[in-house]
């Protein structure tokens, strides 16, 4: 089924043109005889796929009103032009692309009535005899009810697996602040430990340092000072241990690793598939720069899975004059007119913030780009 809505996606504004452009053929066969008839016809034709090109293409779309411009100008053209019908059955996939429940059902209410009254006027100018055109109409309701409930059937589904798509990514990017919360815990228990045996140590240094101002007796004072030698010593040895640990903490950050971790989870849920192509050099590059690259992409991922709906996604990391380039592209839907939401924002936040451009590259059916680009920080 997922195959099937892929080459459906992929193939349907082209089928679109391929049968406004026959309908043109169509009117021509049946009605050259009428010279006035034809030229009409075939003007609205063509105004028809000029309006449907401006219409998809454009940055602010108004669905209603195309759907019901079309519904109405190929009536027209299928009533008087004597073509096939089965553009008009096209425009049932544009109704049920709108989310709103009742102009949904407006324009499906429409959309009938006009087939019903085009079939109608056919009939009864075909001389037909009573039980003929009963006949005629009960075969036309359900052909025209079985092409309907097909397109429920197809968009139920495809709004079924958006909704689960985004419900997976959302886990999923819940799941990708499993390291950062992790990190976090270790560094607050490093930090609970500092203060634990430093605060310790220095209460301790304190205290004898307001021991030794009472004492009279040197033999007792060089046991005190020997004492705070040693208590500083084993707090400097803490102090650097800590250090160490919370470097090391730091710079455990495997690039490759995280990133294929990440893919991994998506090919478990079957959501995507996520291409992945990466310079060994970039491992070398600093470890505030592996952790913004591994962020950009766990965010470039979640965007194009929640708004663009891909079947594929790659993602390439490659070095170009000591600057790491990141490319996160996607085959998703796109879109005319690119609005940065948080996540995109985040993304341009934290290239920024290391010197570094950012570029979002979209249209319509085209899929959607982020392009990074950073110093390499060797």
């Amino acid at each position: 089924m997922e195959n099937f809505l892929s080459l459906f996606d992929f193939f349907k504004s082209k089928i679109r043109y391929i049968f406004l452009i026959y309908t043109i053929f169509t009117i021509y066969m049946n009605s050259k005889n009428c010279f006035i008839n034809y030229v009409l016809l075939i003007f609205l034709d063509v105004i028809l796929i000029i309006y449907s090109f401006i219409f998809l293409n454009k940055k602010q779309k108004y669905p209603f009103l195309f759907i019901i411009i079309s519904t109405i100008v190929y009536a027209f053209i299928w009533l008087f032009g004597h073509c096939d019908n089965i553009y008009y059955f096209i425009i049932l996939d544009d109704i049920f692309e709108i989310k709103a429940d009742f102009k949904k059902k407006l324009l499906v209410a429409i959309h009938s009535s006009a087939f019903m009254m085009v079939t109608l006027k056919n009939l009864i100018f075909k001389n037909y005899d009573l039980h003929e055109i009963l006949s005629s109409i009960a075969y036309s309701i359900i052909i025209y009810m079985a092409i309907l409930f097909v397109f429920i059937f197809i968009h139920k589904f495809k709004d079924e697996r958006d909704k689960l798509k985004i419900l997976n990514s959302n886990l999923i990017e819940y799941s990708f602040n499993e390291r950062e919360f992790l990190l976090s815990e270790e560094r607050n228990r490093i930090s609970q430990e500092l203060h634990d045996s430093i605060g310790h140590s220095l209460m301790a240094l304190s205290m004898n340092i307001k021991y030794l101002k009472g004492i009279k007796n040197r033999s007792n004072i060089n046991e005190e000072l020997d004492n705070m030698d040693k208590v500083i010593k084993e707090s400097v040895q803490t102090l650097r241990s800590t250090v160490y640990n919370l470097k090391k903490l730091d710079e455990c950050c495997d690039l490759k690793k995280e990133v294929y971790d990440i893919i991994k989870k998506f090919n478990r849920l079957d959501i995507v598939k996520i291409n992945f192509d990466c310079a060994s050099d970039i491992e070398k590059s600093t470890t505030t720069i592996k952790n913004t690259l591994i962020k950009t992409i766990k965010e470039g991922i979640t965007n194009s899975l929640k708004h663009g709906n891909p079947t594929e996604i790659n993602v390439t990391l490659t070095l170009v004059n000591s600057y790491i380039k990141l490319i996160i592209q996607d085959n998703g839907v796109g879109c005319q007119n690119i609005k940065p939401s948080a996540g995109l924002n985040g993304i341009k936040k934290r290239i920024e913030a290391l010197n570094g451009k950012v570029a979002f590259e979209s249209k319509a059916r085209k899929g959607f780009t982020i392009e990074t680009e950073i110093p390499g920080g060797f």
